[in-house]
Formats: structure tokens, C-alpha cells, sequence
């Protein structure tokens, strides 16, 4: 059974890209007249790398997780932009 995690942290959000989970979307929505933006991840397991990360017992590979950092964050720029340029509409990349 496929389970899914949203988040709006990018450091849980590598994490989970890291530990292999499938990022499914990222959505923005305005907040107090900024973008925030959400990331879905997809894996069956992903509620116990979920309590891993939450409890602060997460580990990494401090070299992967810088590189994996600054992709989520680039396409996390993209997806604001995009919502930017249309924001009637919601979302951003999936």
C-alpha cells in the first residue's frame, strides 16, 4: 500500500528524497501573502522514515544531502515562480 507525507520543510523533505520516497508534487498556496509551497513524497514505509525524522533519530550522508538539498530547493524556486506567473490557479510541479 502506497502511503504518502506532505511537508513544507526542506530538510524533511530531502530526507525523504534521500531514503528513496517519490516526490509526487509540490503545491503552493499564499500565506499571509507569501507562497508556500508543499511537497508530496510517496513510499510505502514512508510513515516510519516520518517518525525517524521527527523523533530527530535521521541519518545521512552529509555530501548526498547537500546535493539533494539544493535540488529540492531549486525545484521548490520553480514551482513559486510558477504559481507566481498563474496564481489563479493552485499548484505547482508534479
Amino acid at each position: 500500500m502506497e502511503c504518502y507525507a506532505t511537508t513544507t520543510d526542506l530538510y524533511e523533505a530531502t530526507y525523504y528524497y534521500l531514503n528513496a520516497c517519490e516526490l509526487i508534487e509540490i503545491a503552493g498556496t499564499k500565506v499571509n501573502g507569501k507562497i508556500t509551497c508543499e511537497l508530496t513524497f510517496s513510499k510505502p514505509d514512508i510513515s516510519e522514515l516520518q517518525l525517524t525524522y521527527l523523533r530527530g533519530n535521521a541519518t545521512v550522508n552529509i555530501l548526498n544531502f547537500r546535493r539533494a538539498y539544493g535540488q529540492i530547493a531549486a525545484w521548490v524556486a520553480k514551482a513559486k515562480k510558477d504559481f507566481k506567473s498563474k496564481p489563479s490557479i493552485q499548484g505547482g510541479i508534479k
